[in-house]
């Protein structure tokens, strides 16, 4: 699923520009069929794999319907609350997930300290990575959306293979 939700996500970059947009602007094209296929994908494929790692499932559950209700919601200048929850909801439930890899990165130290040290520098290293693109940019586009996206998607696979 992880797959096929990365694969989706990289062909999708070839109908905008990812650079100066994000997924959000496919809603508002013809290509909004899309987005939400996109929407669903992600979800699922980020659930499915956090139940991978853990067993506080409704917690996931509750955080992944939370992402894409707030994902779905319309993103434009004639209905700015929803707008604004379209934008604070996602980022709400991205870096509540951050802080939840970090929580089970420093529950793997218990029982696997060296390897709870590696996947803890590639997490800063990811999260470097990201906070340098945000600054560089100075706005959300493809290009951070598709690094968060890797990078989430990177540091659940170790966790699920350690």
């Amino acid at each position: 699923m992880q797959i096929i939700t990365l694969i989706y996500s990289i062909i999708l970059l070839f109908f905008y520009h990812p650079l100066y947009q994000n997924y959000t602007s496919l809603m508002n094209t013809s290509f909004s069929f899309f987005y939400y296929i996109w929407c669903v994908l992600l979800t699922l494929s980020l659930c499915l794999t956090f139940f991978k790692v853990t067993s506080l499932k409704k917690f996931i559950i509750f955080l992944s319907l939370f992402f894409f209700i707030g994902l779905i919601l319309p993103y434009h200048k004639n209905y700015p609350i929803f707008s604004t929850l379209h934008v604070f909801i996602p980022l709400s439930c991205i870096i509540i997930a951050l802080l939840f890899l970090a929580y089970l990165i420093k529950n793997k130290q218990k029982s696997e300290p060296i390897l709870a040290h590696k996947i803890y520098l590639w997490f800063s290293y990811g999260l470097s990575i990201i906070a340098m693109f945000i600054i560089f940019f100075s706005q959300i586009n493809g290009l951070i959306e598709i690094s968060v996206l890797l990078f989430i998607n990177f540091i659940l696979y170790v966790l699920q293979r350690s």
